[in-house]
């Protein structure tokens, strides 16, 4: 490879790892934004946003079929392992609680989702998609892709929380009492959205 050749690719090698550098450290220092835990209600859009997604077998499916219930978005992959291990508790959560629908978005291959989704026995309604589910995912405010992320929402649509990271069960637990709380009206939105702040 000739000099030039070399020294204008090393320039170029450079300025990328400045970029992503630059990048990675305006992230890491945002102080609405943590590594895992729910992101400061300052950045949440108010309302679940209006979208259509495909479910793995091809089917177009609109959020608003599951208007008038709070709802728990999970944004996932099959690549994730972290998303693996926390989708037998949002299983568990789906059988359990009738108040809370649970609802994956796998940003992932169909072909792939069906697979897995088959072989784990993953029976709460999962949606689908590749750019246009990481579209989705933009509309909640999350700009970086970090898998898995969960939307918690009100019966009436209000956005409780965004939490990035895998939960716990405990702290599932905790989201399934405080939606239950509100939507009984025993608390209001704001004390509510204080609650899962804490997760």
């Amino acid at each position: 490879m000739p000099v030039w050749a070399r020294q204008t690719l090393y320039a170029v090698i450079m300025i990328c790892c400045a970029i992503i550098g630059m990048r990675s450290y305006l992230e890491l220092n945002d102080p609405n934004v943590a590594s895992t835990g729910s992101i400061s209600s300052q950045k949440l859009p108010d309302t679940v946003p209006d979208f259509t997604l495909n479910d793995p077998w091809g089917e177009p499916h609109s959020i608003s079929e599951w208007a008038g219930r709070p709802l728990l978005i999970n944004f996932w992959a099959t690549w994730c392992a972290p998303c693996r291990r926390e989708m037998p508790l949002l299983q568990a959560l789906h059988a359990s609680q009738t108040n809370l629908q649970v609802l994956g978005i796998a940003i992932d291959r169909p072909a792939d989702v069906q697979t897995y989704l088959a072989e784990s026995g993953i029976s709460y309604p999962s949606l689908v998609g590749e750019e246009d589910a990481m579209a989705v995912s933009e509309l909640f405010g999350i700009n970086t892709l970090g898998l898995p992320f969960t939307v918690v929402a009100s019966s009436t649509g209000q956005i409780l929380t965004i939490y990035i990271g895998e939960f716990s069960a405990s702290e599932l637990e905790q989201i399934a009492t405080t939606v239950h709380k509100l939507e009984n009206g025993d608390i209001a939105l704001q004390s509510a959205r204080k609650q899962l702040e804490k997760l």
